[in-house]
């Protein structure tokens, strides 16, 4: 339809995209990754509640705030899109925020192109730990082309551990990385909305981070679910399209 082309075009353009007016129905977030393309399932389920829960595995499932990130960089590949659904909005915080990780590494290198080159040269090493999956990965956290032209953007500081780098270089890595978190935490990069229910959001998750405040579970209960697909879907179904 023209409408789903004109979604699916939005998306590839953009890296993101809000759709309103989706049924409050729990599944509903696999029935649109399905408009599309396949969900990917992971150690989190085909389709993961996000809300605070007791001895949670991952800082999503508590009501405290989660700082810009892309999703999964432990794993290879990672997935390419992540949707979350709104089912119900906490009355006080939760806002959702996002921020395109290509125009952040565009500005990095514009201002600090060694930085820029420490980033994309030298792998990062990320790693998952729960009961049931210890998932590891080591890559740069700007992805790059042999032309040069970016590929992705992987940074999540609550799974990046200690890169293995040589000794000399690991002060200049490590300045990089910050330069580059101050700039992805730059207020002026962030695009800030608040979930209601009905509402869900898709994230390229090679370019786009997202993250949140941190919401009061006295203000009512905060319920989103989410789901995982593929990059190659979405371009294969716009391009029948």
């Amino acid at each position: 339809s023209d409408a789903r082309r004109a979604w699916l075009a939005d998306q590839a353009r953009l890296g993101f995209t809000l759709l309103k007016n989706c049924p409050t129905e729990p599944g509903t977030v696999a029935a649109v990754a399905r408009l599309f393309g396949f969900v990917r399932t992971t150690n989190y389920g085909e389709i993961f509640d996000v809300r605070s829960a007791p001895d949670p595995i991952n800082l999503a499932y508590t009501a405290d705030a989660l700082p810009a990130h892309t999703d999964n960089p432990y794993r290879n590949p990672v997935p390419g899109m992540q949707l979350l659904h709104c089912l119900e909005a906490a009355g006080s915080g939760g806002e959702s925020f996002v921020v395109d990780g290509f125009r952040a590494a565009q500005l990095l290198e514009e201002r600090a192109p060694r930085h820029f080159a420490m980033l994309s040269e030298w792998p990062m090493r990320f790693e998952f730990q729960s009961a049931d999956a210890w998932l590891v990965n080591e890559a740069a956290m700007i992805g790059l082309e042999t032309t040069g032209e970016l590929t992705s953007v992987r940074f999540n500081s609550r799974s990046a551990t200690a890169p293995r780098l040589p000794f000399d270089a690991t002060p200049g890595y490590y300045a990089a990385y910050r330069a580059f978190a101050q700039i992805i935490n730059s207020p002026e990069l962030e695009v800030r909305f608040k979930l209601a229910p009905g509402e869900l959001f898709m994230v390229d998750n090679t370019r786009v981070l997202h993250g949140r405040n941190a919401f009061s579970i006295e203000s009512g209960t905060r319920h989103l679910q989410g789901c995982y697909a593929d990059l190659d879907g979405l371009h294969s179904t716009l391009r029948l399209l």
